[in-house]
């Protein structure tokens, strides 16, 4: 009777460790992560280094975590949804803890031109600043583009061309 009842008790460890990978799962169904994010958010949870370790390497394994199609998704979906400049994106995956040669990799698959991108957003914020004098429209809007990461003599170059 004995050795029922001590063969029915669950090992503590495999019980994080499918807690673990429910959390992780749950945290993937609202975005991609990075492999730094995934690591965080379990750690917060407060799940042991090693049942974290295990979790991310089976993720890597099954494809749920890759910091290079990640970073690519990253830049794509900031293009389209919110466009930046190159400065701010690599800010933004560092941040995320993606390695630099992953973003090199991610910005030069995608093509990016930032002069018609600002131009684009010139042009959606035109509208906003047409009481302005034309100084202080362009203080506004150098400001604003700078906010997105833009270079400052891609911005220059741009509002001459485009105001």
């Amino acid at each position: 009777m004995r050795e029922r009842s001590e063969s029915k008790r669950r090992d503590p460890r495999s019980d994080e460790l499918f807690q673990a990978r429910d959390d992780l799962q749950r945290l993937l169904r609202f975005r991609p992560r990075s492999i730094q994010e995934a690591q965080s958010r379990l750690q917060q949870k407060r799940y042991s280094p090693a049942v974290i370790q295990q979790v991310i390497r089976e993720a890597e394994e099954r494809g749920w975590l890759d910091d290079a199609a990640f970073a690519k998704l990253w830049v794509q979906d900031r293009l389209v949804t919110k466009p930046k400049g190159k400065a701010l994106l690599k800010s933004e995956l560092r941040a995320k803890g993606v390695a630099n040669e992953l973003i090199e990799q991610a910005l030069g698959e995608v093509e990016m031109d930032e002069e018609e991108i600002i131009q684009q957003l010139v042009e959606q914020q035109k509208a906003r600043y047409q009481g302005e004098d034309r100084a202080t429209r362009e203080r506004k809007l150098h400001a604003f583009l700078m906010r997105r990461g833009f270079s400052p003599e891609a911005i220059r170059r741009a509002l001459r061309r485009f105001l």
